[in-house]
């Protein structure tokens, strides 16, 4: 075989053996890159989930001491003074040589009702209680308790076949609802709430009004109802709230929640 022929073999052969080498790299590279960013998206993605866990856990808590504070002022305004009424007139039964039987049957009605409030009361701190029950029906549960005292107007309505919502978002938008009617309560002096409950074909939207004071949005006035509060649990659940309102016209909130 003459040399300059064999040579044009052997620059074949180097060539092919580079160019497979270069090959090999590139493809090396290219899956060393993609592991790269294979292990960066789970890193990611887990810190991310992990802040989404933090989140959810740090507004449990928050809607949590919320819910406390409201309760504890409930007990101590409803409950404690019918508790405190009856024992007045326990004493004055137990200093009363007769009896009236009316007197009795008012602090036989009154310890009842303190009875039926606390039930109430534990009922809406439960957690456990909405894995049987609907959101709706538990908003429902806590506009009776509320309307019970005379002094507010409650109205629930729904549109549409109700959904069923994952228990995380149910249970965060129950809170937010529970979270708003305890503002409304404390700040909007309204005596009427209306709640509507629309469930539509992506989403369920819960309309949350009153006919109280308001407060004026452009100016940025909160109305005491902790806004950022409300769209940050909105969030966490892959929705987001619609805050209206007008000074002496009332405010609605309109909860937007996905059902996936």
């Amino acid at each position: 075989m003459p040399v300059d022929h064999y040579q044009e073999i052997l620059a074949v052969i180097i060539t092919v053996v580079v160019l497979f080498m270069a090959l090999l790299c590139v493809m090396v590279l290219i899956m060393f890159n993609h592991q790269r960013r294979k292990f960066r998206y789970r890193e990611e993605k887990k810190a991310m989930s992990e802040a989404y866990q933090k989140q959810l856990l740090e507004s449990r808590l928050e809607m949590q001491e919320e819910t406390f504070d409201s309760i504890s002022r409930e007990i101590h305004d409803n409950v404690g003074q019918l508790l405190s009424l009856a024992k007045v007139q326990l004493n004055i039964a137990r200093q009363s040589t007769d009896a009236d039987k009316d007197l009795l049957e008012d602090i036989k009605s009154n310890v009842g009702q303190a009875m039926t409030d606390l039930r109430d009361i534990a009922k809406s701190l439960s957690s456990e209680r909405l894995q049987w029950i609907s959101l709706v029906q538990a908003v429902s549960h806590e506009l009776q308790r509320i309307g019970r005292n005379g002094l507010m107007r409650c109205h629930l309505h729904t549109e549409g076949d109700e959904n069923t919502l994952p228990e995380q978002r149910k249970t965060i938008a129950f809170r937010i609802v529970q979270e708003s009617l305890q503002n409304i309560l404390k700040h909007a002096q309204a005596t009427e709430i209306k709640i509507l409950f629309d469930f539509a074909e992506s989403e369920l939207s819960i309309h949350i009004q009153d006919n109280g004071v308001g407060f004026n949005t452009e100016k940025g006035a909160t109305g005491g109802l902790g806004l950022q509060n409300i769209r940050t649990r909105a969030a966490l659940m892959g929705g987001f709230a619609d805050i209206q309102s007008i000074a002496g016209e009332g405010t609605t909130i309109i909860l937007h929640v996905p059902y996936n």
